[in-house]
């Protein structure tokens, strides 16, 4: 859909005038509605897509511009039919009464637009008001849209909405966070981050074509929805593309329109950094009295509360306003407010006057100014404003060292330099040769040119002469690149780079260590400077240990990592290296089978350093999402999984989207919901070369699996599980998976397959003992039972259950003995014994007791976890496993899922989601109870019933009594409560 035509939020004020217009119909009495609000936040949307929702009204429109303040009577004239209105009388009373006439000759129901009303004429004004105020039983709704003004042509209509019964006043801001964080998710099909929703909120304003353009950029067909083009969206709006230009004409249109000492007010207060006071602004105009009437007045400015200091109310249209501004007086403007703000604040002032005239200071000086103000806020920790700082040296003067301080800071800050600003310019200019090569392979990098990006790497050029800043930069997208997943094939070349800066890195962390003045910068102190190095080498040393993760044992990987952590834990500063350390450890403990250990890692890192490494955080809650999947702790690993996938648009990392996207699917598709999963499963982020990578094909593969698992789709889960094992990703590891694998060959008709799996997995010296002694036992029995042994299958799977029972819990919350880490394959190794019981009763009907239990537990398992297809499976089991051992007297057990004999597993599962006491009302009301009975029953209140009757409907997604009579219907077999 065209970014013109999309109309975005605006729920409630929809509801409002939809319910204004049925007040209309339904008692024939006007209404009159004003929407009021700052130019561009969507007044005439709100107002055409409320019209377009009232089919069968006819339409009469009224446009105004600022000409038309100065015709007497045009406004009102034009609401009169054509013939009438070329000779509308100029007088108040006659064209009063005329316009009164037509309204009264109203019979058909009639919405009337004016628009921009704030630019009526008095004559208009007083016509119009006296007809809305006296017009009565007509069919007509009045729409009026106005900017906010102290003009009193408006006052009085103002008024009128805040006194009349029949009138409404709609006053509409531009969009909260909160608002963009739903219409985004709403357009865009993702699940985003309060920091995204922040980042946008901030960049638009909350204005809706604003954040209409950052839609339309996402989630066009040539776009992925990655971070690099949300970036992009929010860099052009900076740079006033897309609706800029129409916003600035509305701005200008409101500047103009005010006196011209408020004129130079409104400009001072839109290059202000800072709210500025009464005086200040008297000071810096240098006047000795100041309008302030006349600036509240203006409805681009607020004031505040307490301190009474003004500012611009929406930065958007701050920087429409500075756009207007001719070169002399925004120079003139940044000279004065240097002068009065303090600090970095005069810092930037100064340099954007020189950025417009390099007269007013020497620029070689200015980037000394520069350069201190960037290393105040390099070494307090603020990389944001050093980046900013840098970056407006670079714009001051370009070269070679201005270059250089901007790149080091944009590696400090997390982020990318400008590569049009930069790559171009380091090619013809003379750039030291190593920045220019990391330049130009990040760039490449960004292309997706990874045979570019390792060219320009593997150049011959000396690393070791470069300088600090040059080197780390370097470094920095040697690390970048080897990050990305589809580099591989093309590692040895990638490793000789990746070593070679090793060294040199260990070379500078030396001379850093000896305080050797070579290696000493302006940007950063010492130890910030040895945060970075080793940060840095430690990192690329933790990647040359996971390329080699296949020949060398975990435990083994483990130590390494531990011996990196020691190294990085001396020096302060590199707690978001140490995080990546944690994570990487904790994704090879968890795929070798080592989950407590996995868990200790992934949860020092997510609840250590949240907000240092983003990237980072959003592996570890992917990562935990899958731990706590395997554990039966599905709701947490959700959460989990919902929280790494929002934070993906602010993450400059392709490869985070697809193993997020992936792993927010993983619950609702073993839960048989992913149809109706919040999120699209086939996100763009899909489309693009990050979806070729072996981790996204593997991740997905894993979800599709449990979902085939789930609908019983054998077939599917062979497909599944195959595919992903054949992909070079650490998820395609974990033995685990070969269990999902052996149960669908089995269920298939393909068992004559197991031995050769069986041996696979035997030969798999990567996974942990007790993990691989728990797959191998369980994967015997599934052959066994494929070939008709009923006592073998029992006595393999009996000695799987046992090592599983053993298995420890994530979490001391645990119950011990029920699978801990590993509860849900505990849950499908019981509803195989259950199998086994069932095909061989004649050999095996001692054991079907003591199978019941184990199957009961896991249709309660399988119900705490939201399965309903899994539950659905253990329903059939038990209930087969009734049937042919009836007649065996069995001792009384607990009912662990204390329901009536003889419902669906379906309806059982859906009253799980009820408390005892409303399942208990349910239950009397499906056996035709009414209330009054159920209340004797019970002996509590009538009233008390019909509130828990309410809720279980709620609930259950019913809309009537009969239609839970109906679903609590009961049926001829057995079921579970038998037990």
């Amino acid at each position: 859909m065209s970014s013109l035509n999309r109309f975005l939020g605006r729920h409630s004020e929809l509801d409002v005038i939809a319910a204004a217009a049925e007040a209309v119909l339904t008692s024939s009495t006007p209404r009159f509605l004003l929407i009021e609000g700052p130019p561009g936040v969507g007044k005439t949307s709100l107002l055409n897509e409320a019209v377009s929702r009232l089919p069968g009204w006819s339409r009469a429109n009224v446009y105004l511009d600022p000409s038309d303040r100065h015709v007497p009577g045009y406004a009102a004239a034009h609401l009169l039919r054509k013939p009438q209105r070329y000779h509308a009388p100029a007088d108040a009373e006659g064209l009063g009464a005329l316009v009164q006439e037509q309204a009264d000759g109203i019979t058909e129901p009639v919405v009337l637009v004016i628009e921009d009303m704030q630019w009526v004429d008095a004559l208009s004004s007083d016509v119009i008001f006296r007809t809305v105020r006296e017009t009565e039983d007509i069919p007509m709704l009045t729409l009026v849209t106005a900017r906010p003004t102290t003009r009193p042509e408006m006052q009085r209509l103002t008024r009128f909405t805040e006194t009349a019964g029949e009138a409404l006043r709609i006053v509409i801001e531009p969009f909260t966070r909160a608002e963009v964080r739903e219409l985004l998710e709403e357009h865009t099909g993702l699940p985003i981050s309060a920091n995204v929703a922040a980042r946008v909120r901030d960049a638009t304003g909350g204005f809706p074509a604003f954040l209409d353009y950052v839609v339309d950029r996402l989630t066009s067909d040539e776009e992925a929805i990655t971070s690099d083009a949300l970036q992009g969206a929010l860099r052009e709006l900076e740079q006033g593309e897309g609706p800029a230009e129409a916003q600035r004409l509305l701005i200008k249109q409101v500047f103009e329109e005010t006196p011209e000492d408020v004129q130079q007010m409104l400009a001072l207060l839109a290059l202000a950094r800072y709210p500025l006071s009464i005086h200040e602004i008297g000071k810096l105009l240098g006047t000795g009295s100041v309008d302030v009437e006349a600036l509240r007045g203006s409805s681009l400015v607020q004031e505040a509360m307490k301190s009474g200091r003004f500012s611009m109310k929406h930065r958007v249209s701050a920087r429409c306003l500075v756009a207007d501004l001719s070169r002399e007086v925004r120079v003139d403007l940044q000279m004065r407010l240097a002068g009065v703000e303090g600090g970095l604040a005069s810092v930037r002032h100064r340099a954007e006057a020189t950025l417009l005239d390099p007269a007013v200071e020497e620029p070689s000086a200015m980037v000394e100014v520069l350069a201190d103000a960037a290393r105040t806020a390099s070494r307090s920790g603020d990389t944001a404003q050093t980046l900013e700082l840098t970056r407006l040296a670079f714009e001051v003067e370009r070269s070679s060292h201005t270059l250089e301080c901007l790149t080091f800071a944009a590696m400090r800050a997390g982020t990318k330099v400008d590569a049009e600003a930069t790559v171009t310019w380091a090619q013809s200019h003379e750039v030291h040769p190593v920045l220019r090569r990391g330049l130009l392979a990040r760039e490449a990098l960004v292309r997706g040119d990874l045979e570019g990006t390792l060219g320009f790497l593997a150049g011959g050029v000396d690393i070791d002469a470069a300088t600090p800043k040059a080197l780390l930069c370097y470094a920095d997208t040697v690390l970048q690149a080897s990050r990305t997943p589809g580099l591989r094939g093309s590692y040895w070349h990638l490793l000789n780079v990746a070593e070679r800066t090793v060294r040199a890195l260990l070379t500078l962390e030396e001379q850093i260590g000896a305080d050797d003045p070579a290696v000493r910068t302006r940007i950063a102190t010492p130890e910030q400077l040895l945060a970075e190095t080793r940060g840095l080498r430690v990192s690329l040393q933790l990647w040359q240990a996971l390329e080699g993760i296949e020949s060398v044992p975990p435990q083994a990987f483990s130590a390494r990592v531990q011996q990196l952590l020691d190294e990085l834990r001396m020096v302060p500063g590199t707690e978001s290296a140490q995080a990546t350390l944690l994570v990487a450890r904790g994704a090879v403990l968890r795929t070798a089978g080592h989950p407590a250990e996995a868990y200790r890692d992934l949860i020092a890192a997510i609840e250590n350093w949240p907000g240092r490494n983003r990237r980072a955080l959003a592996h570890a809650q992917v990562h935990m999402t899958y731990l706590l999947f395997e554990a039966g702790l599905w709701s947490e690993a959700q959460l989990l999984s919902e929280s790494a996938a929002s934070e993906v648009l602010d993450i400059n990392e392709d490869n985070v989207a697809p193993l997020a996207y992936n792993a927010v699917h993983l619950v609702p598709s073993a839960r048989g919901h992913r149809e109706s999963q919040s999120w699209s499963f086939g996100l763009r982020a899909h489309v693009t070369r990050a979806s070729d990578a072996s981790v996204s094909r593997a991740g997905r593969g894993y979800v599709d699996a449990w979902a085939a698992a789930a609908a019983q789709n054998h077939e599917k889960v062979v497909d599944s599980i195959l595919a992903m094992q054949v992909e070079l990703s650490i998820w395609s590891r974990a033995v685990t998976s070969a269990v999902l694998l052996g149960r669908s060959l089995l269920h298939s008709g393909r068992a004559q397959a197991l031995p050769a799996l069986i041996t696979k997995v035997g030969a798999d010296e990567h996974s942990s003992v007790v993990h691989r002694d728990y797959v191998l036992r369980h994967l015997r029995g599934l052959s066994a039972l494929g070939s008709g042994k009923f006592a073998s299958t029992h006595e393999h799977l009996s000695a799987a259950m046992s090592a599983i029972t053993a298995v420890p819990s994530l979490k001391t919350g645990h119950v011990p003995g029920d699978g801990g880490s590993l509860m849900i394959y505990r849950g499908l190794l019981a509803l195989d014994l259950g199998h086994c019981v069932i095909d061989g009763v004649d050999t095996l009907q001692d054991k079907a007791d003591e199978t019941a239990e184990l199957v009961l537990w896991a249709a309660s398992m399988f119900q705490g976890c939201g399965s309903e297809g899994l539950f659905h499976e253990a329903d059939e089991t038990f209930r087969t496993l009734r049937k042919v051992t009836a007649g065996q007297s069995a001792p009384e057990r607990p009912r662990l899922i204390d329901l009536p004999e003889g419902l669906s597993s379906k309806a059982r599962f859906a009253l799980t989601a009820l408390t005892t006491r409303e399942r208990e009302i349910a239950l009397m009301v499906g056996q035709g109870l009414s209330n009054k009975e159920v209340a004797e029953e019970l002996v509590i209140s009538v009233r008390t019933v019909e509130y828990h009757v309410a809720n279980a409907l709620g609930k259950l997604g019913l809309d009537s009594r009969h239609a839970l009579r109906r679903m609590l219907q009961i049926e001829d077999e057995g079921d579970l409560r038998r037990a």
